[in-house]
């Protein structure tokens, strides 16, 4: 068996994986541990600056405190912009994982940002960016919010999602960071891509080309919004029951 791993996206932290890893342990799982992981100035470090933490730096603290655990052969788990981080963290310490899945994950091209590889106009207006559901001049944060992570949220979901969200920081430099793959293909730790086919935020076509740049051998793809965790905990507990 091993360990499961997950490490969040933009705007969230360890918090945002606690329905699923309920459903994981209500249901059983087949897994060693189940640990979950913050950046600074997320979840439990949100008494943390993260204003100068360099995408190297997260990634040796992450590794650090899987290293502390005793972690060998994981798998790891991200979401969203984690896409930029699992590659780094791969290269930085290969025994620390068996397998990483990336879970509606942006993989920018080398050297390229996650807010240049956005954007800044409408989905498909311009076919080099991804793009943003609603138009940003005229939409509140708290509205880009619920366009992004509110579909198929009950009332109660959702205000707590928007609670916890409006506590987290994220590391700019994981926003505005150049990404570099450097060394990933050479590690060649195995990888999996679990697709969502009605993401607001990372359209399906865009998950596909994603999936190819990070050299993914298989793409899964379950019919829902981009935060399963939450939307869909069981759905996407038995997936991840197959890579223990």
């Amino acid at each position: 068996m091993a360990d499961l791993i997950f490490l969040h996206g933009g705007q969230h932290g360890s918090w945002c994986w606690e329905p699923l890893i309920e459903t994981l342990g209500a249901g059983g799982h087949p897994f060693d541990r189940i640990i979950a992981l913050d950046m600074p100035g997320c979840g439990r470090k949100r008494h943390r600056d993260p204003q100068d933490a360099s995408l190297a730096d997260i990634t040796r603290e992450l590794n650090d405190e899987l290293r502390a655990q005793g972690v060998q052969g994981g798998v790891l788990v991200g979401h969203s912009i984690a896409g930029v981080l699992l590659p780094m963290m791969a290269v930085e310490d290969p025994s620390l994982f068996s397998r990483l899945v990336y879970l509606t994950t942006a993989a920018p091209k080398e050297g390229q940002t996650i807010m240049e590889m956005l954007g800044t106009t409408r989905q498909g207006e311009n076919p080099e960016q991804v793009g943003w559901p609603v138009d940003l001049a005229t939409t509140s944060p708290e509205a880009l919010s619920v366009a992004i992570f509110g579909r198929d949220l009950s009332p109660v979901q959702l205000t707590w999602l928007l609670n916890e969200v409006s506590q987290d920081r994220t590391p700019p430099a994981a926003q505005f960071e150049p990404v570099s793959r450097r060394g990933y293909q050479e590690v060649g730790t195995a990888a999996s891509y679990i697709l969502t086919l009605r993401d607001d935020i990372l359209p399906p076509d865009w998950q596909r080309r994603f999936a190819e740049r990070l050299g993914c051998e298989d793409v899964i793809a379950i019919d829902t919004p981009h935060e399963p965790f939450v939307s869909h905990p069981e759905l996407l507990a038995e997936v991840l029951r197959r890579f223990a």
